[in-house]
């Protein structure tokens, strides 16, 4: 009964991206769309679990090969949960994090956080801001609206963002509250953050294939026709982009 109650849970938050988020959805895949015809990066940013989300959408099948996402040993688990939750809280990180970064005006960059409070999130959106770039988020409302600003902007995400996603999920994020547990269990942004951010992608696919442009998809390499269908297509995207996606 417990895993249908978490799947149940899931599918609500499903459907209220369907009823709430769709045009949301749609200006952010417009903005990366115009973003792409430049033959820009699409930068997504994540600390901790968040940046599980970001990866989601980076170098894999299915995928666009001008997403990039934003990585730092301190922020994504890589020196261990501990630092990472120090170095998210920590003033001033994300601005030693994003000089390794080619952003300009007219750039966009995606920015994940579950409650939009820390640090990291918050002073990476303002930073990529202050180099001309358009900011989207994707958080949660009722999480982030039942909580403080944790960071020396006084700001949360959404309120520094030029386009919001919420992801519906609660304060905690956890969906399911069980019998003689205090804690609930369950967390949903990982899975309707990825929802999202793939909802996003494939609509980019089509806005370019509107538009006269074939999109830089990503086939598995572990199908027969991937590894010559990606060296090119992803090749000559890559030659094009340069030294702008800095981890392919």
């Amino acid at each position: 009964m417990s895993a249908e109650a978490y799947i149940a849970e899931i599918r609500k938050l499903i459907d209220g991206v369907e009823r709430t988020q769709v045009a949301n959805i749609q200006e952010a895949a417009r903005l990366i769309t115009e973003a792409i015809l430049r033959d820009r990066p699409i930068y997504v940013f994540g600390a901790g679990h968040s940046h599980l989300v970001a990866c989601d959408v980076f170098a894999r099948a299915g995928g666009l090969a001008h997403m990039q996402v934003i990585g730092d040993l301190g922020l994504d688990f890589g020196s261990g949960a501990n630092r990472q939750s120090g170095f998210e809280r920590l003033p001033g990180y994300a601005g030693c994090v994003i000089p390794d970064y080619d952003i300009r005006p007219g750039d966009v960059m995606i920015v994940v956080s579950q409650s939009g409070r820390n640090p990291a999130p918050v002073e990476m959106a303002l930073e990529a801001k202050a180099r001309g770039a358009t900011i989207i988020a994707l958080t949660s409302m009722p999480h982030t609206r039942s909580v403080t600003a944790g960071n020396p902007a006084g700001k949360r995400l959404f309120e520094v963002a030029d386009l919001v996603l919420d992801n519906g999920c609660p304060p905690g994020d956890a969906l399911v509250r069980l019998p003689g547990l205090v804690a609930p269990v369950g967390p949903g942004s990982t899975v309707i953050g990825a929802l999202i951010l793939q909802a996003i992608v494939t609509q980019v696919a089509q806005n370019l294939l509107d538009r006269g442009c074939m999109p830089a998809v990503a086939i598995s390499g572990n199908l027969p026709e991937g590894k010559d269908y990606n060296e090119k297509v992803l090749g000559e995207a890559m030659r094009r982009l340069g030294p702008s996606m800095r981890h392919w």
